[in-house]
Formats: C-alpha cells, structure tokens, sequence
C-alpha cells in the first residue's frame, strides 16, 4: 500500500482513482473478516475434536509447540488404532475368504471323485453291451 499514488487534479487527488482504492481496500478487509471467522469455526471445531479426544487445554504463546506435540500425539494413535483395526479387519477377511476357497476345493474335489466312479460305471457298462454286441454278431456271422 505504501507504493499508492493518486493523480493530483485540482485542489486533491482524482476522485476516480480513490474511489478505485477505497473499493480494493474495502474487498481486502471483508475477505480478511471472512478468513478470520473461518479461522475462529476452525478453532471450534478443533476444540470440539481435541476435547472428544479427551484432550483439555487453552492454546496460548507459551504453550502451543505443547498443545501441537499433544494433538499430534493423540493423532498419531488414532491413526495407529485405526491401521490396526483395518489390518485385523483386512486379515479377518482373508481368512474367510482363505476358508471358503479351501471348502470349494474340496468340494470339487469330492464331486470329481463321484463323477470319475459314476464314468467307471458307465464305462463298465458301455464294455459289458459292446462284449454282448460283440457276441451277437459273432452268432449271426456262424449262422
């Protein structure tokens, strides 16, 4: 702001100019409010998570690399406990679906075993009417 220069004309500055300045100044410090109640619902909603953490302290000047160390802290085992639930989650999931696979396999296996005897049978079958075939012609072939 200290490089701003109006135009003098007349007894003053170009009103244009100003009236340019003042709107510029006037958007900077409504966006600033903006971001300074954004900041503060921030600040609330950090204090309502920190303090659903059991987490209780006033953040000021000479404590706040404490109160940053503490919630970080308290993050990290949230996180943690969160992986770890995951993973137990994760590995619980791949014991079942290991459990299934393997009850599928033998499920499998068992119905190949039933369809290899019930082929033996048939092809037992299949022999005995072609050895009866067999004959029949024979006989008809001699007679």
């Amino acid at each position: 702001m200290a490089n701003i220069s109006f135009t003098i004309v007349g007894n003053g500055y170009s009103p244009v100019e100003v009236d340019r300045y003042v709107e510029m100044l006037q958007q900077e410090y409504t966006q600033a409010i903006a971001w300074g109640e954004e900041l503060e619902k921030k600040l609330v909603e950090l204090k309502t998570s920190m303090e659903q953490l059991g987490v209780y302290f006033t953040i000021d000047s000479e404590n706040q690399n404490e109160v940053i160390a503490k919630v970080f802290n308290e993050l990290t085992k949230s996180v943690n406990k969160l992986k770890n639930d995951a993973a137990a989650e994760a590995q619980e999931i791949i014991d079942n679906a290991n459990d299934r696979a393997k009850a599928i396999v033998k499920s499998a296996m068992e119905k190949s075993v039933e369809l290899r005897s019930q082929n033996e049978a048939v092809l037992k079958n299949l022999k005995s009417i072609s050895d009866m075939i067999g004959i029949i012609i024979d006989k008809t072939a001699q007679d």
